[in-house]
Order: C-alpha cells, then sequence, then structure tokens
C-alpha cells in the first residue's frame, strides 16, 4: 500500500468525527435515487456515505486523477458489495460522463488543485442535470466570494451557503 493512502485512511475515522458526511450530504439535498459526483474522491470519503444515502435506484460516480486512489477506492466498494458505484479515472475538466447526468457535483477541498477552473466549471454544467446543484466546500483555502464569482460567470447563481465555507450553486436556465 502507497504511503498516501495509508496515512489518509488512518485520519478517516477522525474526519467522520469532525465533518460529519453524512449530515453534510443530508444538508446539500443529496436524496434516494440521485446521482452524485464526487470530484477528487481520493479514497471514496464522501462517495461511500453517498452510497448508502442515494441506495438502489441512485449512483455515485468517485472521480479522482490518481489512479492508486482510484483501485483502492474500487476494490473497497467490491469488498464491501457496494454496487451503487462507478469509480473513475478523470479529471475536473474532462469527467467523461454523460451530458444532463448528474444531480449533484460536490467538492470538498478540490477547486483550489483543479488546474483549469473555468474549464471545470463548464464540464460540471455540462454534466448537471436541470436543476442540479454545485456543492463546493473549501474550508477558506480560496476566497469565497472568488468561487461565487466564478461559479456565477460559469452559469450557476448560488442558492445557499452553509457550514460558512459551503457554497451551494444550481446550474441556472439558459437564456
Amino acid at each position: 500500500m502507497n504511503w498516501k493512502i495509508l496515512l489518509i485512511s488512518l485520519f478517516e475515522p477522525f474526519r467522520k468525527l469532525a465533518e460529519r458526511p453524512v449530515e453534510r450530504l443530508i444538508e446539500i439535498g443529496l436524496k434516494e435515487g440521485m446521482t452524485f459526483l464526487d470530484v477528487g474522491c481520493s479514497l471514496g470519503f464522501y462517495s461511500f456515505y453517498a452510497s448508502s444515502i442515494v441506495g438502489e435506484k441512485g449512483q455515485v460516480h468517485a472521480l479522482d486523477e490518481n489512479s492508486e486512489f482510484v483501485d483502492y477506492f474500487r476494490n473497497k466498494a467490491q469488498r464491501k458489495g457496494i454496487q451503487n458505484v462507478n469509480a473513475l479515472v478523470a479529471n475536473a475538466q474532462e469527467t467523461g460522463l454523460p451530458s444532463e447526468s448528474v444531480d449533484v457535483v460536490f467538492l470538498h477541498l478540490v477547486l483550489h488543485d483543479v488546474k483549469d477552473k473555468l474549464t471545470a466549471m463548464k464540464e460540471f454544467d455540462r454534466i448537471l442535470k436541470k436543476n442540479g446543484k454545485l456543492v463546493i466546500d473549501e474550508e477558506n483555502v480560496m476566497p469565497l466570494d472568488h468561487i461565487k464569482e466564478m461559479a456565477e460567470n460559469s452559469g450557476f447563481r448560488l442558492t445557499k451557503c452553509q457550514r460558512k465555507t459551503m457554497q451551494i450553486f444550481e446550474k441556472a436556465e439558459k437564456q
């Protein structure tokens, strides 16, 4: 096992206590039957919790550029018998997902690492369903007003700000 995977997996129990992922996902409106994209999923911390919320009728796409992380996630999902997840080696700018196929695009401490943020925003707009949600939580790594401006310039409108740093945008109607 690579050292990054080992280190990240050791911190997961502490993350669960600090971040309360199920509560956070319910707060953003994730429900049974939805399709959820976890951008920069790492080892799938949020993806596994999302999987239990969306249930058998829903789908979770766990996307990361790091193939070792995606392999770890895929193997863990298989060991646990989780069927409603799809592990993808891809980046935020080119997810490979069909247009208008996702209800929620979720980024937790990821946007600051995305190389071409505007192209990624256009990709999120393309893959989100009508009234789909883009959820970005950078925990003060990036200024909130900068994220808001970038999202709004890409066709999203801010609908809610939660936990001080988590911004929820909706796909705006095309004119």
